[in-house]
């Protein structure tokens, strides 16, 4: 069964390079339509499908407003991790960072994985393809430093420790 699941993902895998890039690797204890994956990775148009959440914010990388779209990653991390509690999160950038965050800390502000500023897809030279959005202005809790450097761009992985519920 196992083998199965890793040939399944593995054609997943090469289905969504043929048509266009992954953007996005997940992995962790993941559990998917009811079987088991190690990673799981989505491309611009699989997270463009899914429920989007809109973000209109002020942050220190900017002068400006900026209105940020995406999906909650809350409800995303839930799809894949149902069975588990999800304890830390990792998150890795194409420019190199990496920051890890007690995801109990960071859930109750609704993250998104903002794709689109001001209704424009985010390039890599703009902070893109995903950048983690925080409703950083809104809540003065957010507008620490902590807070800040789970705001990654250019973000590519997430690594997720679970436990058992």
């Amino acid at each position: 069964m196992k083998r199965i699941s890793v040939i399944i993902l593995c054609l997943m895998s090469w289905a969504a390079r043929a048509g266009e890039p992954v953007i996005l690797t997940i992995s962790g204890n993941i559990e998917k339509d009811g079987h088991h994956y190690e990673q799981v990775e989505y491309t611009l148009s699989q997270l463009q499908a899914l429920p989007q959440k809109e973000m209109a914010i002020l942050h220190p990388w900017s002068r400006q407003f900026h209105t940020y779209k995406g999906p909650d990653l809350s409800v995303l991390l839930q799809r894949l991790f149902s069975g588990e509690r999800i304890k830390t999160i990792y998150l890795q950038a194409l420019n190199g960072f990496s920051v890890a965050a007690n995801w109990q800390e960071l859930a109750p502000y609704h993250p998104i994985l903002a794709w689109s500023e001001d209704e424009k897809v985010m390039s890599r030279r703009g902070k893109g393809p995903l950048w983690l959005m925080l409703p950083y202005d809104t809540l003065s809790e957010l507008q620490q430093a902590e807070f800040l450097h789970y705001m990654t761009w250019q973000l590519s992985h997430i690594t997720v420790r679970t436990e058992p519920l």
